[in-house]
Formats: structure tokens, sequence, C-alpha cells
């Protein structure tokens, strides 16, 4: 590729701003050689008017006044999106545990040799670990949370079924990355571990939902009925799921 085909696939850009209904909107005009027509995007990073070379910039000016409505309404929609996302997060020495927010505290002690301990007292759970082993943090807290999750969920099986009258074959439990339980065809039921940090009815939810799996095998009008049978608030616990699923990857689990 010469210099001439590197300067006609090159694209020119220019920092401006426009007053649409009464607001003052920034926005990055590009002339390219690519495109054909002019046409408007908005994202996350603003609002960009993309235009062919040689087009009059006054003229794509007066299309993006003609459209600034839906620019507006584009542009508060990713608004919304940033503010709720920024609501829907933890500090990052914060977990759930049952859906209640509990403080994370790491104490690094020099008797501890290897192996990390967590103690849950005073509304937090304080991780122990060996001197200048913070690093096994996250690890050690999963591993306790894992052994929570396992109790928890398995007891909430046992009283669920006999209640529903049902009978899984085994009970697993797991990190799926997109799921928070699943029915084999066997009768073997998977959960996931994290469950262990949403509200009590919230898991009693995903219990429900999974043992319905043993009566109606498929997501049919029948099977909604049987989990609405057992378990009547189940749409408000796949809210719950749906609008707080990202805390239950908390920053305090991460890799340090």
């Amino acid at each position: 590729m010469d210099c001439a085909d590197i300067i006609n696939l090159m694209t020119i850009t220019e920092q401006r701003s426009i007053n649409l209904r009464g607001k003052t909107i920034a926005y990055q005009l590009k002339e390219s050689t690519r495109s054909t027509r002019v046409r408007i995007t908005v994202s996350q990073n603003g609002v960009t008017l993309v235009i062919p070379v040689g087009f009059p910039p006054r003229q794509a000016e007066s299309f993006l006044l003609r459209n600034g409505d839906w620019v507006l309404q584009q542009l508060e929609k990713h608004q919304e999106r940033a503010a709720k996302a920024q609501r829907n997060t933890l500090p990052p020495d914060v977990i759930l545990y049952e859906g209640t927010p509990l403080q994370v505290v790491v104490v690094e002690e020099m008797q501890r040799k290897s192996r990390s301990r967590v103690d849950a007292a005073d509304g937090r759970l304080i991780v122990r670990v060996p001197v200048g082993a913070a690093a096994a943090v996250p690890a050690g807290l999963e591993t306790y949370l894992r052994g929570k999750a396992k109790q928890k969920i398995e007891s909430e099986v046992i009283s669920q079924a006999q209640r529903m009258r049902v009978r899984p074959s085994s009970i697993i439990i797991r990190d799926q990355k997109t799921r928070w339980g699943s029915c084999s065809s066997r009768g073997t039921l998977s959960f996931n571990w994290r469950l262990i940090m949403v509200p009590p009815a919230v898991l009693q939810y995903v219990v429900v939902h999974e043992l319905a799996h043993l009566v109606e095998p498929n997501h049919s009008s029948d099977f909604w009925s049987v989990v609405a049978r057992y378990f009547p608030a189940c749409k408000e616990a796949r809210s719950w799921l749906r609008r707080n699923a990202g805390l239950l990857h908390p920053q305090v689990l991460q890799e340090r």
C-alpha cells in the first residue's frame, strides 16, 4: 500500500458543537472517504456526524438539526444506562451475602502459614491470610462462599422437593457463566454457587424453578403454572436477578 492508498483510507475528524432544542451538544464531524451518505451515530462516547468527502458541513449540520429529537432521545438513553450501571455496583470491599451487603476485611496474620480462613462477625466477613498473601483473598473467600452455598442450596432443595413431591437424583454446585441453575434429563440439579449472594426468597425461586422441570421438562405454560403454584412471586424474583446480576460478580472476588 503506497502513500496515496493510505490517504484515500483516511478519515478527517473535527470537534464541533451544536444547539439542539436549547441544549449545547458536542459532536465529532468525520469526513470519511468510505462514506457515501450522511449519517449520525450516538454511543456512550457521544455524537458523531459522518459525511462523505467534499460534503458541505453546513448541510450536514442541518441534517443533524432535523434529527435533533432523535439525537437527544438516544443521548438520554445512554445517560440512563450509565447511571443504572453506576448504581448497580458495590464498593471494592463489599460483597452480598444472602442479599445483605457485607464488608470484607482482610487481616494478615504472622502465625498463619498457608491456608486462609474466613469468619463472619458483626456484619463483616473477615478473611485471615498469611502476611504478604493478600492475593489469596479472592480464592479463600470463594472457597468459603462455595461451602456456604452448598449447605444452603442442598437444604432448600430438600425442603422444596418434599413440598413439591419430586425427587432429584443429585445436586451439583457449579460456577455456570450464564445460568443460575439447570436440570438434566436424569434429574441432576446444578446450581450456581453465587446464589449464596442473593436474597433467600430469590434462591428459593431458583430452586423451585429447577425442581419444576422434574414435572415439566420444558418452559411451557404448564411449567410456569407449576412454578407459580409453589412460588407465586416468581416474576419479582426473576426481575431481581435481571436487575442485580452484576452484583454477583463483585470486585472483591477478582484476582489481585
